[in-house]
């Protein structure tokens, strides 16, 4: 992770503290708590999967855990082509994250998707033996809420 990129995310950070509602800032965007940017990459980089939901076109929200790798600013991930996750980011790239330690560590991340156009690419079989593809999708990050363990 290079200066300019944890500046980005330190930006974010900071940013979304001075923003965060009541309720957000009285349970995790305070102080004492909040990660720094370097605080949150190592935080991020020790979880094996995160949350990500989506909205459906209806409204209805949609949840599956997935790898996320931190890249600078941004996230990056695969789906499978035949997931909702996919179509709904096609109409509505707002995105959410969540995941924890077992030490009281959490993150809420927030941005916006797109998929990444020629990424599409072949992945091992699922349980059925069928063949099966994934796409890549890129996250531009717009609020990181990043709580340390309790001291």
């Amino acid at each position: 992770m290079t200066e300019p990129d944890l500046a980005a995310l330190q930006a974010i950070l900071d940013r979304s503290t001075r923003t965060a509602t009541p309720a957000v800032a009285d349970s995790l965007a305070y102080p004492e708590r909040q990660m720094t940017a370097a605080e949150f990459v190592e935080f991020w980089k020790s979880v094996r999967l995160v949350a990500m939901a989506t909205v459906g076109p209806g409204g209805q929200p949609h949840v599956a855990p997935v790898h996320a790798e931190i890249a600078g600013a941004s996230l990056r991930l695969v789906v499978y082509t035949n997931t909702v996750r996919r179509d709904d980011v096609a109409r509505n790239p707002r995105v959410a994250f969540t995941t924890w330690r077992p030490d009281g560590a959490a993150a809420i991340v927030f941005g916006r998707a797109r998929e990444v156009p020629g990424s599409e690419r072949d992945a091992r079989p699922g349980r059925s033996g069928k063949p099966r593809r994934v796409v890549e999708m890129h996250v531009e990050l717009t609020r990181i809420y990043a709580m340390r363990a309790p001291a």
